[in-house]
């Protein structure tokens, strides 16, 4: 707590008042503005260590103890260093007020064997609250600068009122001295010091349950032989049989063959489902299915989730395909599960997986199945989808591609950049596709495009999986925090990355496929108007596409909702029929 007793009694009473004022516009301004810009972050969070810490110093005659003059100067020495501190970042903010508090709550401890009944007991819980603190600051750096912003807020705030509240005392007495009273009452003491223990008890739980959020590292299935065995594309490397992953069906997660986005061999994992019921006269026909966005990291690959990534699939169609007698290809894409790094919303690469992974499919023992081939995907899968129809021509020229179906389907990145780069959880999407580009394309640095408090931030980023809420609330801080400073040069206008994020903007060539959009009507991440700019390109390039709207649907929802529309298109693409509707202009598709 920060203490204003013993150096201000022998002052004017108007001169506390007007010191009350300035700690409390401070105060409210730490809590209100925390993310202004990281210079002022700084200073505040200075401002608020060193007015601890002299207010201990001048304190003396109050506590003639050894802690308080360590602390004292502990807290000072804080404030010096991180006003000092060159080229400071968000973590080097952190660690110094972390081992600030960490420090500071080992004295409080220490002072509290000195103390006796209650005010050794304050001392104690108020000394492990700071520790706490201290940890959560050198664990979770990120939303230590909130904890800073809201702890230093509160506290120059509260001595800010008591310093008025002193000089307004000092006002009303005759002589105009201020009381000689040395305190809060020790129950008022007490309170204050549960809540403390309990706020530090709070975060650290909440710190420890971030860290443990999320997906364990993949196993050594997901490690390809080294060096990669002289196969083509799609061949299989290893398999193993999931139980239980989806009823009425065998699902296999595989290890094949494919074509990295640099053009050299690769091992890619991903799933194979085939139905229990006996196969067709002339095989199963398969439905390529590319998932959305679930993270950048290796650890995120959907084939090593398990029965909730299973749950999912067939809420996005897995279970109708599975009725339909179907055998379903999907892949994990290059860098998840297999070493990284992932080419997140590249479309070749993203293609090519899907493709091999097709090819993977047919060689799985009962699968049985066919060269016709249907796609389908959500959000990264629909881009993804449109990619792998493109190529199927070219790459795969023996799979029969019946149609496509693309669900928001990530049509334009620049239009995607601009409409989320102010929501966190679109900081968030960003920062793995900055982070993504920067480790695939040799070219591409993160140092050409952001400033650098943004570039540890958006690393720390690009590790969040999205399976977990909890993994994705605890990314939060870290999104805020590029509020404070982000993009110093924007990607879509600054090479080589203007290039690339073209060259990844599906409907630039003619898929050569009928094309099914779906676009939920409510979405603000991927927004109706970008996937009808994306149909206008699809029709001049000579495709029929139909686009269905769905009402009230936002873009989490989008791929379970157009499941109904999406199974019974796919099922008249695989029996030859016409395309029933063609929403391009008379002319064109």
């Amino acid at each position: 707590m920060i203490e204003i007793r013993g150096w201000v009694r022998r002052w004017p009473w108007w001169v506390t008042v007007g010191l009350g004022a300035v700690c409390v516009a401070l105060g409210v301004l730490l809590i209100g503005r925390p993310f202004r810009s990281l210079t002022v972050l700084v200073w505040w969070t200075a401002a608020g260590l060193l007015f601890a810490g002299v207010s201990e110093l001048l304190a003396l005659r109050a506590s003639r103890r050894w802690s308080t003059r360590v602390g004292g100067v502990l807290l000072v020495a804080a404030a010096v260093v991180l006003v000092s501190w060159p080229h400071i970042t968000i973590f080097g903010l952190a660690i110094a007020a972390g081992v600030a508090l960490v420090l500071r709550g080992l004295l409080r401890v220490v002072e509290g064997w000195s103390e006796r009944g209650f005010d050794r007991w304050i001392d104690w819980m108020v000394g492990v609250a700071y520790i706490g603190l201290g940890v959560v600051a050198l664990s979770w750096p990120t939303a230590t600068v909130l904890v800073l912003a809201v702890v230093f807020g509160v506290a120059v705030t509260i001595a800010g009122v008591r310093t008025i509240a002193a000089g307004l005392r000092a006002y009303r007495n005759p002589d105009g001295t201020h009381d000689s009273a040395t305190g809060w009452p020790t129950a008022v003491r007490l309170v204050g010091a549960v809540v403390v223990l309990a706020l530090a008890a709070g975060a650290v739980a909440i710190s420890v349950a971030v860290r443990r959020a999320g997906p364990s590292e993949p196993d050594a299935f997901y490690t390809a032989p080294s060096p990669l065995p002289d196969l083509p594309p799609g061949s299989v490397l290893r398999s193993e049989e999931i139980s239980n992953f989806t009823p009425d069906a065998t699902t296999w997660r595989v290890l094949y063959m494919s074509t990295g986005f640099d053009g050299a061999p690769a091992a890619v994992s991903g799933l194979v489902v085939v139905p229990d019921a006996p196969a067709p006269a002339g095989g199963r026909k398969i439905i390529g299915y590319t998932h959305g966005t679930v993270g950048v990291a290796s650890r995120c690959a959907p084939s090593a989730q398990g029965l909730e990534w299973g749950d999912f699939m067939r809420s996005e169609g897995i279970a109708a395909f599975v009725d339909a007698g179907y055998v379903v290809a999907a892949t994990d894409y290059q860098g998840l599960g297999t070493r990284g790094p992932h080419p997140y919303l590249v479309g070749t690469a993203e293609g090519m997986d899907e493709l091999d992974m097709i090819r993977a499919a047919q060689q799985i023992p009962g699968a049985d199945a066919s060269n016709d081939v249907a796609l389908w995907g959500h959000s990264q899968g629909g881009h993804a989808s449109l990619f792998t129809a493109q190529l199927s021509a070219s790459y795969a020229p023996e799979l029969n591609v019946v149609g496509v179906a693309a669900g928001a389907p990530a049509p334009d990145v620049v239009a995607l950049f601009e409409q989320n780069i102010d929501s966190p959880v679109g900081k968030i999407l960003i920062s793995m596709a900055l982070a993504a580009w920067a480790d695939v394309y040799d070219a591409a640095t993160l140092d050409q495009i952001l400033t650098v408090t943004a570039r540890p931030i958006v690393r720390k980023l690009a590790r969040t999986c999205l399976y977990s809420e909890l993994e994705v609330v605890g990314a939060f801080p870290a999104s805020l925090t590029l509020g404070i400073s982000f993009l110093s040069n924007p990607p879509w206008t600054t090479e080589p990355w203007k290039g690339f994020i073209a060259t990844n903007n599906p409907g630039r060539v003619t898929l050569g496929v009928p094309v099914l959009l779906t676009q939920g009507a409510a979405d603000e991440i991927v927004p109706p108007a970008v996937t009808e700019a994306l149909l206008q390109r699809l029709c001049e390039n000579g495709d029929p596409v139909e686009l269905r709207l769905l009402d009230g649907i936002g873009h989490l929802d989008g791929g379970p909702a157009a499941v109904p529309d999406v199974t019974k298109w796919i099922a008249a693409r695989f029996a030859g029929g016409p395309m029933p509707t063609n929403d391009c202009p008379t002319g064109s598709g």
